[in-house]
């Protein structure tokens, strides 16, 4: 059951500056191509800025859109351009910047034939592509390479990984962001025929910090699926272990999920990933709502023990509360449950109009047909049989996404969430700013809001202080000024969101993704690989 209660006052603190005559001018600047590539443009932080922490010293990689077209074609989905890397290393007072275009087999095939290169893409370029008729599966893998992995970064074993929701990574040279090559795992039981998906998001174990993540099989006999989940070693970056999995009926598609002390929390939204319908298809005809009229395990919670000693859990939702979501806050477990934050819709959120590059430039369709995101907890109980009980804790009037916690409390317990927040003070779409959301004190959600000025994801930095509070760090992200068509590398106060430093101006940074922080000495003696990715 969902209830509408609201679990602390929407009451907003905000940092604002002088309002502007058009609040979204420069928005659809996150939708054009941003070409520019170079290797430390250095700057200091502004006159006004306090240095960086030493423990928030150290990189800051976060991906984006890259390029839009290449030669007579342009992409159209939102997450089909070529990708591109930012990398802003932060000491002292200063911030050097790297930005790079990822030249993954995707993209240098591309540039060889002077057009979009086969490869699957959630919306057809315009024009469209057509494959030849002695080949009509010619987007698939063998016949392309699908590695334009832009989504997030991690490390493992020394190397920095960019990945997608795809079993599908490449390695890259942390200090020029340089692709070096497909990652390899050595040969398990892991893969089937059909290996169909990842996860972009893998979590850590809470005991070992092993990287756990996910391969998705399909069976196009029975046409149900199969998710294996692994984890990876520090000592053994290329060595899949099994931690056991999980079947559908219908090929599933999970963006996310959590982890707790001794589960992981695995979302099943009513949705399949129609792997005949992609052989031939764009991504986007793939994504298929199922038709439900009974609750059951095609919109439900999946409770996988860690140790593999419990049984399997599954706990499924009324037909009123159809699971629809994307990001996952955190999770963690009680006595009697299991608590996990979500982002969620309240329909498809891989069948919406902000999916598609047209759309998010669209001004009418800015303001009036974006479907707002809102963050649910539900609470599973151990015990099947019992409701799974839901409620909203953003500000419903708004659209939230992009979320953060403090990582040394992923898996526990945790109060705060910082987020990014769409139609901010009830304005249009590109009304956007940080907020901070309190879960256990009851004080007002703040902000950090610019007009016109549009940020990305903010990743939290915790305090390294033995007696640091939860909420004791930084919050760093990239800031467009719509306006300047000009970049900023911002810090903020995670507990009061005021502004600590301000850096730039650096070129544009496209729609980002997920950017991750890499303390100083993180790479050690890591080797550069001079050659780039070859097809």
């Amino acid at each position: 059951m969902l209830a509408t209660c609201f679990l602390l006052p929407f009451l907003a603190v905000t940092v604002r500056a002088g309002a502007v005559e058009d609040p979204d001018i420069g928005f659809s600047l996150l939708f054009e191509t941003a070409p520019e590539e170079f290797e430390k443009q250095c700057v200091e932080v502004s006159p006004t800025s306090k240095p960086f922490p030493t423990w928030a010293s150290g990189d800051f990689i976060i991906p984006s859109l890259g390029v839009m077209e290449m030669g007579d074609r342009k992409m159209v989905g939102l997450l089909d351009p070529f990708g591109k890397m930012q990398k802003f290393e932060m000491k002292g007072s200063m911030v050097c910047a790297t930005y790079r275009i990822m030249a993954t087999g995707f993209y240098n095939a591309s540039k060889a034939l002077k057009t979009v290169a086969p490869s699957l893409l959630f919306f057809e370029t315009d024009p469209p592509r057509q494959c030849p008729t002695y080949n009509p599966v010619c987007n698939l893998a063998p016949h392309a390479p699908n590695d334009n992995c832009f989504v997030n970064t991690f490390k493992v074993g020394g190397k920095i990984l960019t990945i997608t929701d795809s079993p599908t990574m490449l390695e890259m040279d942390p200090r020029t962001l340089q692709i070096l090559k497909r990652h390899e795992f050595d040969k398990d039981k892991l893969e089937d025929v059909v290996r169909y998906s990842g996860s972009a998001h893998p979590v850590n174990h809470p005991v070992t910090g092993d990287w756990i993540d996910s391969v998705g099989n399909s069976n196009l006999l029975t046409g149900g699926a199969q998710i294996n989940f692994y984890h990876l070693n520090e000592d053994d970056p290329n060595r899949r272990t099994s931690l056991g999995n999980v079947t559908f009926d219908h090929p599933p598609y999970m963006h996310s999920f959590g982890i707790t002390e001794n589960y992981l929390v695995l979302p099943r939204m009513p949705v399949q990933l129609s792997i005949t319908d992609i052989m031939i298809k764009p991504l986007s005809a793939g994504f298929q709502d199922l038709k439900m009229s009974t609750p059951g395990i095609d919109n439900a919670f999946v409770l996988l023990p860690l140790d593999g000693s419990r049984k399997v859990i599954r706990a499924f939702l009324p037909l009123d509360d159809m699971l629809y979501f994307v990001h996952t806050v955190n999770a963690y477990e009680t006595a009697t449950d299991i608590i996990i934050d979500l982002t969620t819709s309240s329909h498809n959120p891989f069948a919406s109009h902000g999916l598609s590059l047209p759309a998010n430039k669209d001004k009418a369709v800015m303001r009036h047909k974006f479907t707002p995101e809102v963050v649910k907890r539900f609470v599973i109980p151990l015990q099947e049989g019992k409701p799974v009980v839901a409620s909203v804790i953003s500000d419903p009037r708004t659209s939230t996404d992009f979320t953060k916690i403090n990582p040394r409390f992923a898996g526990k317990k945790h109060c705060f969430f910082w987020a990014v927040e769409n139609k901010h003070g009830g304005e249009s779409y590109a009304s956007i700013a940080i907020v901070k959301y309190d879960l256990c004190y009851g004080s007002p959600a703040k902000h950090w809001f610019r007009q016109s000025w549009y940020p990305s994801e903010a990743l939290m930095i915790p305090s390294s202080e033995p007696s640091a509070a939860e909420d004791d760090g930084i919050l760093v992200f990239t800031a467009l000024d719509g306006a300047a068509d000009q970049s900023y590398l911002m810090t903020v106060d995670a507990q009061t969101m005021e502004i600590r430093s301000e850096a730039g101006p650096f070129p544009r940074v496209g729609f980002t993704t997920h950017g991750q922080f890499y303390a100083a000495g993180a790479w050690g003696g890591q080797e550069i690989v001079e050659d780039s990715l070859i097809v």
